[in-house]
């Protein structure tokens, strides 16, 4: 009898004196998908098989009203407000050697669907489901550059979610508790590759394009569950010169992808925070720039470096020399274009919806932008 994996199409074969008396199901070795086994009708007359070893098989999942697997809701049972139909929690959730899903792993993937579960219900489409989930941090070497690496590391948390058609990264607190501003898709037909670095703890996304994405700081058994998956769906030698460039932007309140560089979403009408007002706020007085994305912890870091910095300078103006005045200027003009630099790195990482809507758009920002 063979069985054949729905998500990589691998197929395994199993001895006849090993098929289950009743459907069951099995993990493929490629993706670690679930393959439900159907064992083949049997006449009256013929002799019933034995009952497969247990390293081969497991028991079959029981279903319930809600669409999952029992043994995910007896272990989860919050969990049963994720639609079976936007979310494929028996391949999201991985069990233990004796079946059981209530572990440390799962309880971690539950969590972060649920940070982002208000995002994810409104973005998925047509018959989209999600089918991995991981949560790591996006590297950017320019914060290093510019001196606060280890600040914007608060700002830089992605909850990434594997569906049936793209990855979804959404950027959430450092708790991973509720989403914050920025998010972006990469759908599979405009991938590369996916690696995973040197000790297996990232998801590396290199596009066809040249663009790359580096998610570091991921549990290692999530990111080779990821790259696994993603790279089951990449067809590296699939043509993409045709067709126009990918939209990885995602706007924050109707959730359509978007291109690059809009002042507002071009569906539903959103405005987003500028980032030339951004970049020149900081400019005039660090971490200005970034209280006004939202980032208030990190502007107000800055501003108290400012304040420090503009004291040594007062020092050098009273001074009255000429050389401690020009001293004073560089050390301003270095400070706060440094600074200006970050704010505007920060600004273009994604959409951040402006406080103030136009009375046409506010009404139709999605409910978890209200």
């Amino acid at each position: 009898m063979e069985i054949e994996c729905p998500q990589c199409n691998a197929t395994y074969r199993i001895p006849e004196n090993k098929v289950p008396k009743q459907e069951t199901f099995a993990t493929c070795k490629k993706c670690k998908s679930r393959i439900i086994v159907s064992p083949p009708a049997q006449s009256a007359g013929e002799p019933q098989s034995s009952p497969p070893p247990a390293e081969v098989m497991t028991t079959g999942p029981a279903q319930t009203a809600s669409g999952h697997d029992a043994a995910i809701l007896e272990a989860y049972a919050d969990a049963a407000d994720f639609a079976p139909d936007r979310y494929a929690l028996d391949q999201c959730l991985t069990p233990d050697r004796k079946g059981r899903f209530k572990t440390r792993a799962n309880k971690a993937k539950v969590k972060y669907l649920r940070a982002v579960k208000p995002v994810l219900d409104n973005m998925l489409a047509g018959e989209e489901k999600v089918v991995r989930v991981a949560v790591g941090m996006a590297y950017y070497p320019l914060e290093m550059f510019l001196g606060n690496g280890v600040l914007t590391l608060l700002y830089n948390r992605y909850v990434l979610v594997a569906t049936t058609t793209r990855i979804v990264a959404i950027n959430t607190n450092y708790r991973v508790t509720r989403p914050t501003h920025y998010m972006f898709q990469i759908p599979y037909t405009e991938m590369k590759k996916a690696a995973g670095g040197l000790f297996g703890t990232s998801v590396r996304i290199y596009l066809k394009r040249g663009k790359r994405r580096f998610f570091n700081s991921v549990k290692r058994s999530f990111a080779k569950d990821m790259r696994t998956y993603v790279m089951g769906k990449i067809d590296p030698a699939s043509p993409h010169a045709e067709t126009p460039a990918p939209e990885l932007n995602v706007c924050p309140a109707c959730y359509v992808p978007l291109a690059d560089k809009l002042e507002a979403c071009t569906d539903c009408g959103v405005v987003f925070k500028s980032v030339k007002k951004a970049t020149l706020r900081s400019l005039i007085l660090p971490g200005w720039g970034d209280i006004y994305l939202g980032h208030r912890f990190l502007g107000a870091c800055e501003l108290l470096g400012s304040f420090f910095v503009w004291l040594f300078v007062l020092v050098l103006f009273l001074s009255g020399r000429v050389e401690d005045i020009g001293i004073g200027i560089f050390i301003l003009l270095i400070f706060n274009g440094m600074d200006a630099l970050l704010t505007r790195h920060m600004a273009r990482k994604g959409y951040i919806l402006e406080k103030k809507q136009p009375q046409r758009a506010a009404g139709r920002l999605a409910p978890a932008n209200v």
